[in-house]
């Protein structure tokens, strides 16, 4: 985990928790503005094969009362932190995630190819994948490469334990919750839902959606203006702390 100091003694704690084969590479877009924020905290790749263990892993790592940020799978896993570690966090956001749980057909794909690697050589995700992952007509090569990069470094055993990963439904752990939940989407994701940002937002009561026109799945790589644009304005125009 790398700490970035925030310019000012009273500005928040900033935790970034990446998503599905990420690490900090996920936030250069965005980290300047961020770090003019407050004080950065870039969780590692998740290591682990389950988001319980994955959160109580960055649990370890983090204050309490901290500004917590989740992409994609990081989402999951930073809702389970602020379920079961409220203390540690006064406000989420949940960017470009979902609240379903994994369905038999996501786990039997998973399993097809974790078994595909007992024959084929790892190199990282498939670019079929990689161009899930962007807006359908403009997949800028700079983030495929990016993501393709991530994976590859991040390796065979980080895969394995994230590709075990099997997601419970965490819609009742969002209505449980008592801080501010704000919830990022976007429009041309072909990754997640609008449906499932609706109802995320549905569950969580109180919280805040956002829906940015134009972005693929990566909003942070895609349209990273638009998303400090949203965590500057929810920062600064909601109380921080338990509703």
């Amino acid at each position: 985990m790398s700490v970035l100091p925030a310019p000012y003694a009273d500005q928040p704690d900033l935790v970034l928790i990446p998503g599905f084969m990420c690490d900090e590479r996920l936030w250069q877009c965005v980290l300047p503005a961020l770090q003019s924020m407050g004080r950065v905290h870039c969780m590692p790749a998740h290591q682990h094969d389950s988001i319980e263990a994955c959160a109580a892993a960055v649990a370890e790592k983090i204050p309490d009362n901290a500004v917590v940020i989740g992409f994609s799978l990081g989402g999951y896993v930073a809702r389970h932190l602020a379920a079961h570690w409220p203390q540690k966090v006064q406000r989420l956001f949940l960017l470009n995630s979902s609240a379903r749980a994994t369905t038999g057909e996501e786990i039997a794909r998973a399993q097809q190819q974790l078994r595909a690697l007992e024959v084929y050589p790892y190199r990282g995700q498939t670019r079929t994948a990689l161009l899930r992952a962007l807006h359908p007509q403009r997949p800028d090569p700079r983030w495929i490469d990016c993501m393709l990069a991530m994976s590859v470094d991040l390796g065979i055993t980080t895969f394995r334990q994230q590709m075990s990963i099997v997601r419970a439904d965490g819609h009742t752990e969002l209505a449980a919750l008592r801080c501010p939940v704000h919830i990022i989407a976007s429009a041309d994701d072909q990754m997640r839902s609008l449906q499932e940002a609706e109802r995320m937002a549905a569950a969580a009561s109180g919280s805040t959606l956002d829906v940015l026109a134009d972005c693929g799945h990566m909003s942070v790589f895609e349209q990273p203006e638009q998303v400090i644009h949203l965590l500057q304005y929810h920062l600064t125009t909601l109380p921080a702390g338990k509703l």
